[in-house]
């Protein structure tokens, strides 16, 4: 007895029966952007998907700004206040880490200017300058 084949024969492909689509055509000086699009719109499906998906209403309403519900980003935990003492002098300048969208840190000091270098939170909480 032939051991069992695996695989299945190939298929024909079926082809259907249609005719090609309508050639585009162009004149000469003519604007191809400013022709009429030739798709037609469906506004019953879309009012159906919209109110499907949507809050229940078939109501179509223009978009609103969003950007006056903007607040910002808002911070995961708030910014830890470290003091900093500088070898050369004496005095102690205070400073906040702020934790940017580019997902490092920065010391903002405290007239509020920003030093330029990007820092590294480490897993013991403190920070490591990235190079």
């Amino acid at each position: 007895m032939a051991p069992i084949w695996p695989f299945k024969k190939k298929q024909e492909v079926l082809e259907l029966d249609e005719a090609p689509p309508a050639p585009i055509t162009y004149k000469k000086g003519e604007d191809p952007n400013a022709r009429p699009p030739s798709t037609t719109v469906d506004a019953s499906a879309y009012k159906d998907a919209l109110a499907l998906f949507g809050d229940g209403s078939s109501k179509v309403e223009a978009a609103t700004d969003q950007s006056v519900n903007y607040d910002g980003i808002a911070e995961q935990a708030p910014a830890a206040v470290q003091p900093q003492l500088e070898a050369s002098s004496e005095e102690e300048e205070s400073f906040t880490w702020v934790h940017h969208t580019d997902g490092y840190h920065y010391k903002k000091k405290g007239d509020g200017s920003f030093e330029p270098t990007p820092h590294s939170k480490n897993s013991d909480g403190s920070y490591v300058p990235y190079s």
